[in-house]
């Protein structure tokens, strides 16, 4: 199966647009942003994790240092 968006697409203050994907056969889970291309090699746990990290990205934190990952 391919990955599809599982969350509502948020803007950034920058004008940036963040969004939440799943892969549920594979259990994969990313989040994507138009400003950050490389964010979207971030894996994470759950729906829910990548849900509340699409959200944090888009509100407080651009740079995404406060998220926990599987790294």
């Amino acid at each position: 199966m391919a990955f599809e968006r599982i969350s509502k697409i948020l803007e950034t203050p920058d004008g940036s647009f963040v969004y939440a994907q799943a892969d549920y056969s594979a259990n994969e889970f990313r989040v994507i942003c138009s400003g950050c291309p490389d964010l979207q090699a971030v894996p994470y746990n759950s729906s829910a994790g990548v849900i509340l990290a699409a959200s944090y990205h888009a509100d407080h934190d651009p740079d995404q240092r406060h998220v926990p990952t599987r790294r």
